[in-house]
């Protein structure tokens, strides 16, 4: 678009501002429902009506009156979460309504926002996922050999991982090869002497990958009458679930032709009393693989810690039916109100607190057990992953409802300054 037309077209500024911002955020990996109501809100502190309909792949804007409305449409790919860039857009879209930006400006802002992408060595990234096997593998009841063996192979995930995602090509083999590499590991180191369970310490290396954020997502999207985006989450989320247990089988049986069939090993549970210090391993080591901001750790550590604690506590008074329910509701209204306070993305919190309940390993079990004809335990355990799901779709909604608004919608903190005081800054 030509820039002069840009800078002495409000109305086209606009627009294009609410374009580039839909893509951004897109790209960012913003819930559909938490993308429309910013796009929205933007398009209010500009002047203009909007009205959005965002999808995984396809992103549809119409502005103006109805009379005189344009659509557009922007074709998008799915994104994983870029907790840095959400936290960044978020504070622009925050400022545009506390004190309404010049459209110029705000598309200024948009414009180094991006260009300011967080990137970090990849040797401390590929160590984030290492630790987020190890420290995951006490909460799936694992022990000492499984979180050492666990620890091996999450390195090895996370260098297929950060080494597959920098290409689009090879982005959509990411799953079922690290799914390969974990279950060929975990099965050879088991033979080498290291007597861990593969089963846990594949789940522990593969949790980062597992897709219980989205089919959480996509749950809540249909449970609010998002239909093409509820359907498009969930059905991306069984792909890649079926990619993982495609990996996971092809590895399983490279490894048995080559060293033999692996007798099932009970892990060793001894770890049970440091859950919690390995949910602030498993926060730190997700500030990394989320793409957080440093200062934001402390957050997500918080977040991981109290979901592992809602969850058990749930357990313990409601039932393990009602305990996801409640821990969801939990994480979703503590992080409603720790984003308003400090002026941060409640997706910082709510994010990995999602995360630790693991909606995804069950999915990941089901479908595993079906691979190897255990059909009766297979449905029951498909079942009960979109029972947790749902849980967890609903925990998060309820906790809006109880919340004032203020903590839960996108709305000006303070009065704006008058116009005259705008210009006179």
């Amino acid at each position: 678009m030509d820039t002069d037309r840009v800078t002495t077209d409000p109305a086209t500024a606009g627009t294009e501002l609410l374009l580039r911002f839909a893509r951004a955020g897109h790209d960012a990996g913003y819930p559909t429902a938490d993308l429309e109501e910013r796009i929205v809100a933007l398009a209010s502190s500009l002047g203009l009506e909007a009205e959005v309909s965002a999808t995984p792949t396809l992103v549809e804007i119409s502005v103006g009156s109805l009379p005189r409305q344009r659509t557009y449409t922007l074709r998008v790919r799915p994104a994983l979460v870029d907790l840095d860039a959400i936290s960044h857009l978020d504070e622009l879209v925050q400022q545009a309504i506390d004190v309404p930006l010049d459209a110029a400006e705000a598309l200024a802002r948009l414009a180094r926002v991006q260009e300011a992408s967080l990137a970090r060595p990849w040797p401390i990234v590929v160590a984030a996922y290492g630790t987020a096997g190890a420290a995951l593998t006490p909460i799936l009841g694992g022990g000492w050999r499984e979180t050492a063996t666990a620890a091996i192979v999450g390195l090895v995930v996370g260098a297929i991982t950060v080494s597959a995602t920098r290409t689009a090509r090879t982005e959509a083999i990411v799953a079922p090869l690290a799914a390969v590499a974990a279950s060929f590991c975990a099965t050879a180191l088991a033979q080498a002497g290291l007597d861990a369970s593969p089963d846990v310490v594949t789940l522990a290396a593969l949790v980062t990958l597992l897709p219980g954020m989205t089919l959480t997502i996509g749950m809540r999207e249909l449970a609010t009458e998002h239909l093409q985006s509820g359907v498009a989450n969930t059905a991306s989320a069984l792909v890649q679930l079926l990619g993982l247990v495609f990996g996971v089988g092809i590895g399983r049986s490279i490894a048995a032709s080559w060293f033999g069939t692996v007798d099932t090993i009970a892990p060793d549970a001894g770890l049970s009393g440091v859950q919690l210090l390995a949910a602030v391993a498993a926060g730190l080591a997700f500030t990394l693989t989320l793409r957080a901001r440093y200062r934001d750790a402390w957050v997500m550590c918080a977040a991981t810690v109290l979901a592992l604690g809602a969850n058990e506590l749930g357990s313990t008074i409601f039932g393990k039916e009602a305990a996801v329910f409640v821990a969801a509701l939990v994480v979703g209204a503590a992080g409603g109100v720790t984003g308003w306070l400090l002026r941060r993305s409640a997706l910082v919190f709510i994010v990995p607190g999602v995360l630790m309940l693991v909606p995804g390993s069950a999915g990941f079990n089901s479908m595993l057990k079906l691979l190897t004809d255990q059909t009766v335990d297979g449905v029951g355990a498909g079942f009960d992953t979109f029972l947790t799901a749902v849980s967890i779709a609903y925990g998060l909604m309820v906790s809006t409802v109880i919340l004032p608004r203020r903590f839960t919608q996108v709305q000006p903190r303070r009065l704006a300054p008058s116009s005259g005081e705008i210009r006179a800054s």
